[in-house]
């Protein structure tokens, strides 16, 4: 029950309840300057939502630094940084067989729900890149759909060790074949 490794960190703060019941999302690391070798940045978002984060609050990090002194080592020094929220925008082109006309809205109101599931925010983790292409074989899954495709992203999106990407705006066109 103690607090040693990098990834002990990570997964208390991950499972970390507030006193109000807020829960965050969270990625340690160590600075790599040799005079600072026992301080512990833990970059720190808070859920607002299964699909959004943000900020975390002042009172959260508060609660969460009091809950980990009593675990941490003598010699670490956490700090608790503001982790950095990269939004993207979605435009995605489902191509259906003719057949499904009638049941669209149904179908993308399912590949809906499965884009969300992909970002859900349990679901991203730091530094996690978005491929497009991870996206689209999510999307597949549902058998009625031909064919997917991201319209307005091409390349993946390399993020930064204390990025978690999260969905923005979503758009779903439809195409029939």
């Amino acid at each position: 029950d103690r607090l040693v490794t990098l990834s002990d960190y990570k997964g208390f703060i991950n499972t970390f309840i507030s006193n109000y019941g807020s829960t965050g999302k969270a990625n340690a690391v160590v600075r790599r300057a040799y005079s600072s070798a026992n301080i512990i940045d833990l970059y720190v978002l808070e859920k607002a939502s299964s699909s959004q984060l943000r900020k975390a609050t002042p009172e959260y990090k508060r609660q969460l630094i009091e809950a980990m002194d009593a675990k941490k080592m003598l010699t670490d020094e956490p700090v608790v940084v503001d982790g950095l929220i990269r939004t993207l925008d979605v435009v995605t082109t489902l191509t259906l067989d003719k057949k499904y006309k009638n049941n669209e809205a149904q179908i993308v109101a399912k590949a809906r729900d499965r884009i969300l599931d992909y970002f859900n925010v349990d679901n991203k983790d730091f530094g996690e890149q978005f491929i497009p292409q991870d996206l689209v074989k999510y999307i597949l899954f549902l058998t009625q759909i031909r064919y997917a495709v991201v319209d307005n992203i091409e390349n993946s999106i390399k993020i930064a060790f204390n990025e978690v990407v999260q969905l923005n705006n979503l758009t779903i066109n439809t195409a029939y074949i």
